[in-house]
């Protein structure tokens, strides 16, 4: 078993506890995910559908944990949707990367920068105004470079 099968393993144990308020755990998990998961450029069927399959077992515990932070610790919660955009960011930009991966981290690019700006737009303090602007217009530039390839799926 190799390390993205094991961590795989490791999160969806704690999705069957559960438990949505156990969130040391699921930081745990998040904090240790293997840098293969996002580098991976094996080109099999059976690689590509647990890659994806653990991205999004990751993006959805990054989402959990922002939930969870959302209202007491704002700062820790956007670094827990920052974080996934980054690293979509990435794995899009990746040249060793299959189609269907890069396909696959651009629409959830742009379910991520919803999340994102829903996020900015909900707090109260002006400087998450500012943000949102900002993310928009750093997202419409991204996806620029990528020939829109997003609106081709």
């Amino acid at each position: 078993m190799d390390d993205i099968q094991l961590w795989l393993a490791t999160i969806k144990a704690w999705y069957r506890d559960d438990n949505p308020n156990n969130i040391t755990p699921l930081t745990a998990i998040i904090a240790t995910t293997p840098t293969a998961l996002f580098t991976t450029s094996e080109h099999n069927n059976t690689a590509v559908n647990q890659q994806e399959e653990a991205l999004a077992y990751w993006l959805d515990g990054c989402q959990k944990i922002c939930q969870f932070y959302r209202h007491q610790q704002p700062q820790l919660a956007f670094t827990y949707i920052q974080l996934p955009y980054a690293k979509l960011q990435a794995l899009v930009c990746d040249p060793h990367q299959n189609a269907t991966t890069k396909r696959w981290g651009l629409k959830k690019l742009d379910t991520v920068i919803v999340t994102l700006l829903e996020f900015c737009q909900c707090q109260p303090q002006p400087e998450w105004q500012q943000q949102s602007q900002d993310l928009i217009d750093l997202h419409v530039t991204f996806m620029a470079a990528q020939q829109h390839l997003n609106l081709r799926y």
